[in-house]
């Protein structure tokens, strides 16, 4: 626990005082709030200068959450770059090392994410992807344990296309004859999704929580790591990238991340993740929860609105399932 007491974690600059104090790092010289944009939809972000030059960033969760602490060291020990964790408590607070650059939505925003910036994303996505775990393995990678079990990955797929079918039914049901397009080519494929290795994923990659520079692309916020399929993260990281106003994934995120991606299984997973996320009760939460920024609340909004209109073109997107 980082030398943390447990409990409330109290007003963000008190609490980013405990936290420099239990890492032993010297004494902020300034701090700002860098979450006014609203992409901090789970936490409040503040970012700390030190009289050493270094910059830290405290991460608050709008809920009590266990130290990541178990769970950071065992990604790292197995040679995953997350950013250095210098002090957390039991009560959602952590203080990170400062990855500097931009995100790569932003990058997408102003125009900057070039090619360069595509192919170190498609590296850091690989670099996790590489960390893999015998066949069949799923589960989440907990605050101080593995959490896994035997998990066929072609009935993961088939069940969640069967729980959309109310939402379906109810909002797109000229979307039927696709679906079942979809599933008779999961069916048909399903050797070969068989095979495919699990590996450790991000569990919440998206464009927000990757951050580019002139050196590299790092993967932030780990709070939801686990072991999955890596087709599933990437089919998710070509949505986002849509969702970011793209077609999907470029080219060059396919060239640094330099392993086989069968497109087909890709468009598959992404029409089951779709219409999945389509279907969850995570907009109408989002809608109830008074306590989203404004920001925050457009981009969902507008990210609904794009998934939606991805969901009219399935029937001319399945044309590739063969």
């Amino acid at each position: 626990m980082d030398g943390m007491d447990d409990g409330d974690s109290g007003a963000p600059l008190e609490v980013m005082d405990r936290l420099i104090a239990a890492s032993g790092l010297p004494a902020p010289v300034s701090v700002q709030t860098i979450d006014s944009d609203g992409n901090g939809l789970d936490n409040r972000l503040m970012r700390a200068e030190l009289t050493d030059g270094r910059m830290v960033v405290m991460r608050q969760s709008r809920v009590a959450t266990t130290s990541p602490r178990r769970r950071v060291d065992f990604l790292r020990a197995n040679g995953i770059n997350t950013p250095k964790l210098f002090a957390s408590d039991d009560a959602g607070a952590a203080l990170w090392e400062y990855i500097s650059g931009q995100t790569l939505a932003d990058s997408v925003a102003n125009g900057t994410a070039d090619r360069t910036a595509w192919r170190r994303t498609g590296a850091a996505l690989a670099e996790l992807h590489a960390v893999t775990f015998p066949a069949s393995l799923e589960g989440t990678i907990d605050a101080d344990s593995l959490s896994l079990r035997t998990t066929d990955p072609v009935e993961s797929l088939l069940d969640n296309l069967a729980a959309s079918g109310p939402w379906v039914e109810k909002h797109r049901p000229r979307l039927r004859g696709a679906l079942e397009h979809v599933r008779c080519f999961i069916a048909d494929r399903a050797t070969q999704i068989r095979t495919a290795r699990p590996s450790v994923l991000h569990g919440d990659v998206n464009l927000l929580n990757i951050v580019v520079n002139e050196d590299e692309a790092r993967l932030i916020d780990w709070d939801f790591p686990r072991v999955g399929q890596p087709l599933a993260e990437l089919s998710a990281l070509d949505e986002h990238a849509y969702l970011h106003g793209l077609d999907g994934l470029p080219s060059s995120f396919f060239e640094g991340y330099d392993r086989p991606v069968p497109r087909d299984l890709l468009l598959a997973y992404r029409i089951v993740g779709c219409i999945g996320w389509l279907a969850s009760g995570d907009w109408e939460e989002w809608d109830r929860a008074p306590e989203l920024p404004d920001a925050a609340r457009s981009r969902l909004d507008k990210w609904h609105q794009r998934l939606l209109d991805w969901s009219i073109g399935i029937p001319e997107v399945i044309t590739t399932l063969r």
